[in-house]
C-alpha cells in the first residue's frame, strides 16, 4: 500500500481532493442554464483523477484522458458556456428593442 501511494504527487492528490468536494455545489446548484458549466467542471474533475490514477496503471490511456478530455473538453465547455450566454444576452436585448420599438419608443441601432 504504502508503495502505491509513494507513486502519488501530494499536490495532484491536493488538486483531485479538492476537485470532488467543488463538484458537490455544482451538482447541488445544477440548472439547465448551468449545463455547459457543469460539463466543463466535470471534465476537469476527470482530469483531476486521471492524473492520479495515471501513476497507478495505464499511463498513456490515462494521460490521454487528462489532456485529451479533461483538459480540452473544458476548454471546448467553457467556450460554448460563454457562447449560450452571450447569445441568450443578445437575444434578450432584441426582444427588449422590438417591445420598445412596438410602443413606439426609438431606439439606437
Amino acid at each position: 500500500m504504502a508503495g502505491i501511494l509513494s507513486a502519488l504527487s501530494p499536490m495532484e492528490i491536493a488538486v483531485a481532493t479538492v476537485a470532488l468536494v467543488g463538484l458537490v455545489p455544482v451538482v447541488v446548484q445544477y440548472r439547465e442554464r448551468s449545463k455547459w458549466f457543469a460539463l466543463g467542471y466535470g471534465t476537469l474533475v476527470a482530469a483531476a483523477l486521471a492524473t492520479n490514477l495515471e501513476a497507478l496503471f495505464l499511463g498513456d490511456v490515462l494521460n490521454l484522458v487528462e489532456h485529451g478530455v479533461g483538459l480540452m473538453g473544458a476548454g471546448l465547455a467553457f467556450f460554448a458556456a460563454a457562447y449560450v450566454h452571450r447569445q441568450r444576452i443578445l437575444e434578450r436585448n432584441e426582444t427588449g428593442r422590438a417591445a420598445l420599438e412596438g410602443d413606439g419608443v426609438e431606439t439606437d441601432g
